[in-house]
């Protein structure tokens, strides 16, 4: 059965203690904050469990939804019909989008008030004893991992953004702090993530099931590696994961999404954001709005979304035959009865035993990071060092094994470069829909070859769209936040846009 880190009312409890701690949702628009109500607040060890909950509630929040992250990631790639549902997408899947989008605002405010929440912790939690000590350190180590996903996070989509670490401003104050680089950035998220490493459980108690482990800290603090081309950093964080012993590759692939198998030992899932269902608030959307608005379809248990992704062609033509992780990923329109729409859509995150009650009502928790795109990303910094060792070509061919493929060929694994390419091809089935496919193409610096390409066929644009530049690669800052500062060189838009 699927636990649940905290009950209801507390969390309840929580978001209106937030609310009352970080006003407005966008950092640089609050008030300043109450010293006596932020101090008066922070005097126990259990204000600090709703403290932390409150983070974590954040971050749920962000994810989901028509204008949350997961969504944003999987418009901008390659493996999402880009053209019909254009008018949805705020410009991100025709890279048409600029400083005014919704999307882009939210996620960025998002962010900050989880940083915000993590600073005001753990400015204050060294000054107030608790009666577990432990707990101490793990609540430490928890707002250290969560504000470092935060900046890890505007790094890649902003680039470079104010560091604001372990204080708490006015808005006047914050805003006298300018923009970092994103190689700043980075370093920040990755220290975060050292830090929390040390002070962080390898696993929570059975009803703190979820929150996130310094295993998982771990797993980001290589993925971030990855993402910055150190492969020797990122080889050396991946392995610690590894050699932990606390996570296999899950036997079948739907156990590393369906519902039943959540917060299991020895399984695939190292961190995934938590929901719950049951009419209590703590479901998600995201599952719904993945369904198209057809009244046919089995998956649509509620009323599925007019902005539902396709997968796009191109991804179903990479696709090799007798693939097994297509039937769980995907379904053809043509396969409902009635249907007469030649269309695959999403259906990964739409298993589960329980039948949501209304369209925000789902039980299927949300990946960050799963273990098996650890030991991939491991495999990739062996090969990017070694070459194609039998290391790397074994977990590849593990991947494939589990998804009914039979091994790469000796042409597959006879180079460095022969067995990039092989990587490069099995991510984009294997994480399809997870939000990864961008980031991938970014690091790789195929971002613009391969989205160009894509945007020649018939049913993406015909040519009538293009990716200008690797300026593309990241984001708009939100033109709110560059008026707010109202001084260019401190809070500067990002190149060209």
């Amino acid at each position: 059965m699927k636990t649940i880190h905290t009950t209801l009312s507390r969390i309840v409890l929580v978001l209106c203690v937030a609310a009352s701690l970080t006003g407005c949702e966008d950092f640089l628009t609050e008030n300043p904050e109450s010293t006596y109500t932020t101090e008066t607040f922070y005097t126990s060890q259990t204000d600090f469990e709703y403290a932390i909950a409150a983070v974590y509630a954040e971050q749920q929040d962000l994810y989901d939804g028509q204008y949350g992250l997961l969504r944003m990631n999987n418009t901008r790639s390659d493996d999402t019909d880009c053209d019909d549902f254009n008018t949805y997408s705020d410009g991100y899947a025709t890279f048409t989008d600029n400083a005014a989008v919704q999307a882009t605002r939210e996620i960025y405010a998002s962010l900050y008030v989880m940083i915000n929440r993590s600073n005001s912790i753990l400015m204050r939690i060294d000054g107030v004893e608790f009666t577990n000590p432990t707990l101490k350190n793990y609540i430490k180590g928890e707002a250290l991992a969560l504000r470092g996903w935060a900046y890890h996070t505007l790094g890649v989509l902003f680039g470079g953004v104010p560091l604001i670490v372990d204080v708490e401003l006015t808005a006047a104050e914050t805003r006298q702090v300018g923009r970092s680089s994103q190689e700043e950035t980075f370093a920040q998220a990755v220290n975060d993530y050292q830090q929390a490493y040390e002070l962080l459980p390898a696993a929570w108690e059975t009803d703190k099931a979820g929150r996130v482990t310094k295993y998982a800290a771990k797993a980001m603090e290589g993925r971030l590696c990855m993402f910055r081309k150190e492969y020797t950093a990122a080889k050396e964080a991946l392995s610690k994961v590894i050699q932990s012993g606390l996570y296999a590759m899950a036997d079948t692939y739907d156990k590393c999404f369906h519902s039943a198998y959540e917060n299991q030992p020895l399984n695939d899932r190292v961190w995934e954001i938590q929901y719950i269902g049951g009419q209590l608030g703590e479901g998600q959307e995201f599952s719904e709005i993945s369904l198209q608005e057809d009244t046919s379809s089995p998956w649509n248990f509620v009323r599925g979304s007019s902005a539902a992704l396709n997968a796009s062609s191109d991804l179903i033509a990479d696709i090799e035959e007798g693939d097994l992780r297509q039937e769980f990923a995907m379904v053809n329109n043509l396969s409902i009865k009635g249907s007469i729409d030649d269309r695959y859509f999403f259906i990964k995150f739409n298993h589960t035993d329980y039948t949501p009650q209304s369209t925000t009502d789902w039980d299927v928790n949300l990946p960050i990071i799963r273990y098996t795109d650890v030991v991939m990303m491991y495999a990739e910094a062996v090969n990017e060092l070694e070459g194609p060792t039998t290391e790397a070509v074994a977990i590849i061919n593990q991947v494939r094994g589990r998804a009914g493929l039979a091994h790469l060929t000796a042409a597959q694994t006879a180079s460095k470069d022969a067995l990039r390419t092989a990587i490069k091809h099995e991510r984009r089935i294997e994480f399809a829909y997870e939000g990864l496919r961008w980031n991938d193409l970014i690091r790789w610096n195929d971002g613009v070859t391969v989205m160009n390409k894509f945007f020649q066929a018939s049913d993406e644009g015909n040519g009538q769209y293009k990716v200008e530049g690797e300026w593309r690669y990241i984001y708009a800052i939100p033109q709110e936040e560059i008026t707010r500062y109202g001084d260019t060189t401190k809070m500067w838009q990002n190149p060209e846009y």
